[in-house]
């Protein structure tokens, strides 16, 4: 049984032999069948007879090995230059971009400096314009006060000799106040501290008012005037429209030696052209625009000539252009000129202005006579100046620094006012509207008032419009004044 069983052990260990034999001839066949696939050898089997072949594909192999290698060098090559440029760029953009930073930060700085100098510069044009506004106030004070005085003496029956002087004196205080009412205009336009209030109104009243205005300025220089009526109504600013037409006419009856100024107004479907025309000195071709800038004037115009400073046309023009008025002019030198307004013609009724006396109001000698009228100024000088003038048109007056001073003395002299004259600006911050108002609680009763003001301010003018108060600017003009106060009690 034991030997029985040990041949069995080597017949199954021969077999194993056997088998594993056979199996590592069929791996090393298969290797060899891949390998022949992969060198290029197709289906033959691996024999001596093909060995030259295969070292042939060998040699290939290593050649495609030798090419790749040489070209993972050069590309290696390549990207190490490329590195290179690329880090050398890299540090170029750096270097500029550290440039742009250091030139950004200065520019910063300079724009912060720039806008540093800006404010300064915009807060000591304030500073100038409030200075100036206060020192036009103030200066217009002791002007109103002499305006007054000479008005005074002009009506009264003085020498041959002394009313030349008086006439010098007025001529004299007329241009000093043009010229410091040109300079005013030119510093609230330049601020845009002008805001237009549009309406319609009708063209009559702004013509008889100037034609009431400028007949006699046109008498003294022996000019005839001629201020043609319309029934035209235009959408405008009165009070702007007014100053531009002032300024044009003014400027007609200064440089027109001899013969005539005409005023018309020519209809279009959607304009009116309000037109000035004269008989002056005429304006070259090349200064048709010049006239236009500030402090410039013809040639003929200066020296002893001169007039102004040059800023009545530039005036118009600023405003003109605020209002959407374009102005043009034509002229033959030698023959005169023509100024022309365009303004829009309005479609709708106008509102008749219940705050201003008619224009063509002519006072008479004896309406204010005996009539009682109240001051209120905190300038002494102004309320002499007043009195003087009242008193010579007959008035009954009482003059008073402020408000509590004004009912003392009504109530000593039982005095109880037809009219009240309130400079605007009183002491103490206190105001003559405030004045006014306290004096009609006081009588119980709607007393006419008159605001007279240096303040040419827009808000303060709208204020005074929605109280109903008719305003006079200082200096104020006797014959304005006169009329006002006559068409006030006869309302």
């Amino acid at each position: 049984m034991k030997k029985r069983s040990d041949l069995t052990q080597r017949q199954e260990l021969k077999n194993r032999s056997e088998t594993k034999t056979s199996s590592d001839r069929n791996s090393e066949q298969s290797r060899g069948e891949a390998l022949t696939h992969l060198i290029g050898l197709g289906e033959q089997s691996v024999r001596k007879s093909y060995y030259p072949e295969l070292l042939t594909k060998l040699e290939e192999l290593e050649q495609e090995r030798d090419r790749y290698s040489q070209l993972n060098a050069t590309l290696e090559q390549l990207n190490e230059e490329l590195e290179v440029r690329v880090q050398k760029r890299t540090q170029e953009l750096q270097a500029v971009n550290a440039q742009l930073r250091q030139e950004i930060d200065e520019r910063q700085q300079i724009e912060e400096q720039l806008k540093q100098a800006k404010e300064a510069a915009e807060e000591a044009n304030r500073n100038k314009d409030k200075y100036f506004a206060a020192a036009s106030h103030d200066l217009l004070q002791p002007m109103n006060a002499a305006r007054l005085l000479v008005s005074a003496l002009r009506e009264r029956t003085l020498a041959p000799a002394d009313e030349g002087l008086v006439e010098r004196v007025h001529l004299a205080l007329e241009n000093a106040e043009d010229l410091i009412n040109d300079l005013l205009d030119i510093s609230r336009l330049d601020q845009n501290a002008i805001t237009p209030d549009l309406s319609s109104m009708q063209l009559n009243a702004l013509l008889h008012s100037l034609d009431a205005e400028f007949q006699p300025v046109a008498q003294v220089k022996k000019l005839r005037l001629n201020i043609l009526p319309t029934s035209l109504a235009v959408c405008s600013d009165s009070r702007l429209l007014m100053r531009i037409l002032r300024n044009l006419i003014s400027n007609a009856i200064r440089y027109t030696p001899e013969g005539k100024i005409t005023v018309g107004c020519r209809r279009t479907s959607e304009h009116v052209l309000i037109q000035v025309w004269d008989t002056g000195d005429g304006i070259p071709t090349d200064q048709l625009e010049m006239i236009f800038k500030e402090f410039q004037q013809l040639d003929q115009h200066r020296g002893k000539n001169r007039q102004g400073l040059g800023l009545g046309l530039a005036i118009v023009d600023r405003i003109a252009r605020m209002l959407g008025h374009p102005v043009q002019v034509a002229s033959v030198e030698g023959q005169g000129s023509c100024f022309s307004v365009r303004v829009p013609r309005a479609h709708f009724q106008p509102r008749v202005p219940t705050s201003l006396p008619p224009a063509s109001f002519r006072p008479s000698g004896d309406v204010l006579f005996q009539r009682s009228v109240l001051v209120i100024d905190n300038e002494e000088s102004i309320l002499v100046s007043m009195e003087a003038l009242l008193q010579q048109w007959g008035c009954q007056l009482i003059c008073a620094p402020d408000l509590e001073e004004a009912l003392a003395l009504c109530e000593d002299e039982e005095f109880e006012p037809e009219v009240i004259l309130a400079d605007f600006h009183l002491h103490d911050n206190r105001t003559g509207t405030e004045a006014i108002t306290a004096l009609r609680q006081h009588y119980q009763r709607e007393i006419p008032a008159i605001v007279l003001t240096a303040d040419r301010n827009s808000e303060q003018r709208k204020r005074f419009n929605d109280a109903k108060l008719p305003v006079l600017n200082k200096p104020v003009k006797p014959g304005k004044l006169r009329a006002l106060i006559q068409h006030l009690l006869e309302s």
